[in-house]
């Protein structure tokens, strides 16, 4: 059997919540032994969509994370139980169990991710178990299975998951500095970008069409965009903490130069060119 893997492409999710409902309709007032006892109704999310907006307007943009139990292979929240009832199946899957557990909650405080729920009424500690009840019978996640736009995907390392679902790009984890080696995977976890807007200078009016060029001034390396029908350019995929000199090109204007560094999405405003002599 190989391990378990979920890969999540933050691109794709539309933060449409179908997920959360199918946790909900999966768990609540349902029980798996001996993997799990029943999710509350309210109060918990197994997985939870996190939004976020980024940018200024009138350039923004919203990005959405499906966040669930990372089912970390150096798992804190494992470490911190007392009574060793946070387990990890052969196929990389972790679980709290319900006959164990006492209630004493430092599986909450230890976890990083904060993914972990107190269920007060039954004084157990609950989360994500992968769904562990359906991958013994061979289906998917219910997650998994409800997302219109396949924005998790789940399978075995072995048979290639994450290079296929994620078109040959190197995952991603989620904090990396948590140093938790989570199982989850990522494909479009948000970088820093560069945005902005390029006007003429004399009529005010957008210029399409224009070529900015971002150069990596630490590594080899550049971008290079074009400004869209509104004018408005988006460079995006930075490396965060990074300097970059930021070049604006069009034919019969003068060049723009300027040095940007990304300590997170950087927006430069209305750029505006002023005509050759």
């Amino acid at each position: 059997m190989g391990k378990k893997t979920f890969l999540i492409d933050v691109d794709r999710c539309s933060g449409c919540s179908l997920c959360i409902i199918a946790c909900k309709d999966e768990h609540v007032a349902s029980s798996y032994s001996p993997w799990t006892r029943p999710q509350p109704d309210t109060g918990h999310f197994w997985i939870n969509v996190q939004p976020m907006e980024r940018g200024r307007i009138p350039r923004v943009r919203m990005t959405y994370l499906p966040l669930l139990c990372q089912h970390c292979a150096n798992a804190a929240c494992i470490k911190a139980c007392p009574e060793d009832a946070i387990k990890r199946r052969d196929d990389g899957l972790v679980w709290i169990d319900p006959e164990t557990c006492t209630g004493c909650g430092l599986c909450v405080e230890a976890c990083p991710y904060d993914v972990v729920y107190m269920n007060d009424e039954l004084g157990i500690a609950q989360k994500c178990t992968g769904c562990a009840h359906r991958v013994d019978e061979g289906s998917l996640p219910r997650c998994v299975e409800i997302c219109p736009h396949d924005a998790i995907v789940f399978g075995d390392e072995t048979d290639g998951v994450l290079g296929e679902a994620g078109r040959g790009e190197a995952p991603e984890i989620y904090h990396p500095e948590y140093q938790a080696q989570p199982r989850i995977y990522w494909k479009g976890l948000p970088k820093p970008w560069i945005t902005g807007a390029v006007i003429d200078a004399a009529s005010d009016e957008v210029i399409t069409g224009a070529a900015i060029t971002s150069v990596d001034l630490f590594e080899d390396g550049s971008v290079t965009v074009r400004s869209d029908e509104f004018g408005d350019f988006w460079i995006r995929g930075a490396d965060k903490d990074r300097k970059y000199r930021v070049e604006i090109r069009k034919e019969g204007y003068e060049d723009f130069l300027a040095v940007v560094t990304t300590d997170g999405d950087q927006d430069m405003g209305t750029v505006r060119l002023n005509k050759t002599r």
